[in-house]
């Protein structure tokens, strides 16, 4: 988090965010190493979630948003601090008892430091729109709100979806049903002259049988390309676990899909146990972006215009919802090249990320054919395509896809 003090500009980090939760955790883990204990790997795994993660958490709730936290692991951490804090009251009413050892005068110079530090709304500019209808948004002046797609409060029953609505009421953060062109829940921050701008995350959420389906059916690499493509760097899949013998794919299957979303898309993927624990996340997940980007100036801009965003920036530049939402919809004029993207994603063992990496190089089908016919000979041709690096973990095509991409393109241009 970035603040500025006069001239100054000070950064400040949270080197140890959550001491408290982490202790607690070390301590667990070494007991449970030490007894040959079955809970061992979960408590390893959540330990290492909560070292990874940047801000403060406020509560032992919210650390179900990690991964490697289940409920058990947040119930033991809430005994925890309840009981700090009955041994906290407990030492407080000891202290009222002897009043001499009592020093308030001391804390009185750090309040005063304390407010010292406080951003002034005043500090971080204007709020006016100039000529250009810019729309800047300083810190604690607008509300953050979670949308939610008109789908996922429709269901076959209405227990369905009284379930969803009762689920968010109770969760007490604000929230507004609304159509998405993509995704299922995103997150707006709207001052009150109506502007609504699109903060950096967004979730698809897939229960289990519906997410083993998708991948049959090929929903779920087109569903990636385009929240790969809305311009939101942060994308979220969220599987609900479902019991259900109908999954449309071995379960090994698709928590390998899950994986992979994981690893070569930088996808956030988290597990839930149920609807209920969804909507914990969801909630839980909306009241930290409420903290982290309260004391923020927020600048609406164009998705061409779109900086990459880092959680401690002062300044976030955001899109316009209603800019995000009309080149999100499917039915949009889409450039040549999304067209050849989807196109390509329509062969055998062609990812995503695949496919844009062979965009990225020949942008069109049309700079691809001209490529194939500049090569000396047909060898050349058919490992055209194999050196494309793709992914964060930058590999290789291969020989095996460039060859079938040729045989296609070869195919349909002689026909």
């Amino acid at each position: 988090m970035k603040r500025r003090f006069g001239k100054e500009r000070v950064t400040i980090k949270y080197n140890d965010p959550n001491p408290l939760f982490k202790k607690w955790l070390t301590e667990w883990l070494k007991y449970s190493e030490e007894n040959n204990l079955g809970n061992r790997r979960s408590l390893a795994r959540a330990l290492s979630s909560l070292e990874k993660y940047p801000l403060p958490l406020s509560s032992a709730r919210e650390c179900i948003i990690l991964e490697g936290f289940g409920p058990k692991i947040c119930e033991m951490l809430e005994k925890k601090l309840d009981k700090r804090s009955t041994l906290q009251i407990s030492e407080e009413k000891e202290i009222t008892k002897k009043p001499k050892k009592v020093k308030p005068a001391k804390a009185s110079p750090k309040k005063r430091d304390r407010k010292k530090t406080t951003p002034q709304a005043a500090e971080v500019g204007s709020e006016e729109k100039d000529s250009s209808n810019v729309v800047i948004m300083s810190p604690n002046m607008f509300e953050v709100i979670l949308l939610v797609d008109t789908q996922e409060t429709k269901g076959k029953t209405k227990k369905t979806v009284d379930a969803t609505i009762n689920e968010l009421n109770a969760s007490k953060v604000s929230y507004e049903v609304r159509h998405l062109n993509i995704g299922d829940f995103a997150w707006i921050a709207r001052d009150s002259a109506g502007n609504e701008l699109v903060l950096p995350y967004i979730v698809e959420r897939k229960r289990l049988d519906d997410f083993g389906m998708s991948i049959r059916d090929g929903r779920f690499h087109e569903q990636k390309f385009r929240l790969m493509q809305s311009g939101i760097p942060n994308a979220i899949y969220m599987v609900e676990m479902y019991e259900s013998r109908h999954l449309g794919l071995p379960f090994r299957t698709i928590m390998q899909a899950a994986t992979n979303t994981n690893v070569h898309n930088k996808f956030t993927v988290k597990i839930t146990d149920n609807h209920h624990g969804s909507i914990l996340y969801l909630s839980v997940l909306t009241r930290i972006l409420e903290r982290s980007f309260r004391d923020k100036v927020l600048v609406g801009c164009l998705k061409s215009e779109l900086k990459e965003f880092q959680l401690t920036d002062e300044f976030v530049s955001l899109m316009h919802f209603k800019e995000f939402n009309a080149l999100s919809s499917k039915t949009r004029d889409m450039k040549v090249r999304d067209f050849f993207a989807q196109q390509l994603m329509q062969l055998s063992s062609l990812s995503v990320d695949k496919a844009l990496a062979i965009v990225r190089d020949f942008g069109t089908p049309r700079l691809l054919l001209n490529a194939y016919r500049a090569c000396e000979d047909e060898r050349e041709a058919r490992s055209l395509l194999a050196n494309i690096k793709y992914g964060r973990l930058g590999r290789q095509i291969g020989l095996k896809l460039s060859e079938i991409i040729y045989e296609f393109y070869h195919n349909t241009s002689a026909n």
